[in-house]
């Protein structure tokens, strides 16, 4: 009876020093996940923030390329149309210049 009871404690002794084992690994495997979970937030920030910034100065480049053709487009068209207006503008001139000289 006494080795029997001598087994169940030795068997106590060992689901405990079990337990305690496997307690110590489950929390060194918590804090493994916990730093890998704050690397990769980290990690995914630092890339989120350099796609912002990419993404940021992508849109730039295009919103200025779009005015610049904006503008172009409207310089070319003022141009155009100031043409037209002094070629009108040099008939008329020369009629009343003519005119002018005729009449004297």
């Amino acid at each position: 009876m006494e080795e029997i009871i001598k087994d169940i404690a030795a068997a106590e002794e060992e689901a405990a020093r079990i337990r305690a084992e496997a307690q110590k690994k489950a929390q060194e495997l918590v804090a493994a996940a916990e730093r890998e979970a704050r690397a990769l937030s980290e990690r995914t920030e630092e890339e989120l923030k350099v796609y912002r910034e990419e993404q940021l100065r992508a849109a730039r480049e295009e919103a200025d390329a779009e005015y610049e053709a904006a503008v172009s487009a409207a310089r070319k068209a003022a141009e155009e149309e100031t043409a037209r207006l002094l070629q009108n503008t040099d008939a008329a001139v020369g009629r009343i210049a003519g005119r002018i000289v005729g009449d004297r």
